[in-house]
């Protein structure tokens, strides 16, 4: 399967659904993208409290190694509507096509929902239970920021992984 193929027509199909958007539905993208973004952002804070970072050093991350095509049109229309410049996935590497070599290629406000809500058992043993119980939380309402993206687009594709493994 020729994966950077598929990318390009992703990417190409999204982002004529996004440049067609009427002003009010762009608008409300927007403001979704921002809430999305802050949502992860916070999620990510809770587990840097840890320092899950070396946590995920000291095993390679192994659970970024075995994951695949988790990125979705949702994730790429939160970079089309805040402009970031798009990176370029490593369809060659042998492992995640995200993973680079310095880690992820994406910053933590733009990783996919799999990446971003994934603890493993070391992380979240390590985390209080109130501040466990608050990741959760950001999770569920996670759910709901994605949900609401994609009704702005009936009628698409805005579910399910840009790429198919």
């Amino acid at each position: 399967m020729n994966f950077e193929k598929q990318w390009q027509d992703g990417v190409r199909s999204v982002t004529s659904v996004f440049c067609a958007l009427p002003e009010p539905d762009l608008a409300q993208l927007r403001r979704l993208s921002s809430l999305l973004m802050e949502q992860k952002s916070a999620m990510q804070a809770l587990v840097a409290q840890v320092d899950a970072a070396s946590q995920c050093a000291g095993c390679a991350g192994a659970c970024c190694v075995a994951g695949k095509y988790h990125f979705t049109a949702a994730d790429l229309l939160v970079y089309l509507t805040t402009g970031a410049p798009l990176f370029a996935p490593l369809f060659d590497n042998g492992l995640c096509s995200y993973l680079g070599d310095a880690g992820c290629l994406m910053a933590p406000a733009y990783r996919p929902f799999n990446c971003i809500t994934f603890n493993c058992e070391l992380i979240e043993d390590l985390l209080p239970p109130d501040e466990l119980t608050r990741f959760y939380q950001l999770e569920r309402e996670l759910r709901q920021t994605y949900a609401e993206i994609r009704s702005l687009f009936p009628g698409t594709s805005m579910h399910g992984a840009l790429l198919r493994g």
